[in-house]
């Protein structure tokens, strides 16, 4: 079972991005983008597509802003015919960027080692 990932900048995401000239150290960034209709602790779950803080990645050298929507996600549970985003999903755009906490009290049921969706 995994933790459920909420919006609104409330759940975290580690990323790899922040190794170009002008960035800093890979760092800690949040979930944005989420449900409107299905909450957890009164936040929206974040779904397949939703995207995370805008923030800086190296490209060419140097920096630019992007927003990373979420790709890798639950098979087995939909929210308005989404794939569900945990605990340990990802948010990739060249670069991963997994998401690290999740509601402390609810979770989505999937068996450990279930397949998840990884189209873009």
């Amino acid at each position: 079972m995994f933790n459920v990932a909420r919006g609104n900048s409330v759940d975290t995401v580690a990323s790899e991005d922040g190794t170009g000239f002008c960035c800093g150290s890979p760092a800690t960034h949040s979930t944005d983008k989420c449900s409107k209709t299905v909450f957890v602790n009164n936040i929206g779950v974040v779904r397949q597509t939703d995207t995370m803080i805008p923030h800086l990645t190296a490209v060419g050298g140097c920096c630019v802003e992007h927003k990373p929507p979420m790709v890798k996600c639950s098979t087995l549970v939909f929210v308005e015919k989404l794939g569900l985003a945990r605990l340990n999903d990802i948010y990739i755009l060249g670069v991963n960027h997994v998401v690290s906490s999740g509601s402390p009290n609810t979770f989505d049921g999937s068996p450990s080692g279930f397949p998840v969706y990884t189209g873009g």
